[in-house]
């Protein structure tokens, strides 16, 4: 993706966003987010996006900072009910 942390983490949230929406549910339908940052510093950065999709009710999340294989800023793993 080479780009921000704030720009992949839009791109992850939209591509999320039409998976479920594909398969009859949406993003107010997660139970469960597990997120991968490349860097803790960019915590604030991942949160503010994800507050802009996930704003009421979040699930439970998890985020941790790791080293992600392709140069990639951010990963999400993701659960909804479907």
């Amino acid at each position: 993706m080479n780009g921000t942390v704030t720009s992949e983490a839009h791109r992850v949230f939209q591509n999320l966003k039409l998976v479920l929406e594909t398969a009859g549910s949406s993003l107010e339908r997660l139970v469960q987010v597990r997120a991968m940052i490349y860097d803790r510093i960019e915590y604030d950065a991942l949160n503010r996006v994800y507050r802009q999709y996930v704003p009421n009710g979040p699930p439970a999340r998890t985020v941790w900072s790791v080293q992600i294989i392709d140069a990639f800023k951010v990963q999400l793993d993701a659960i909804a009910v479907i």
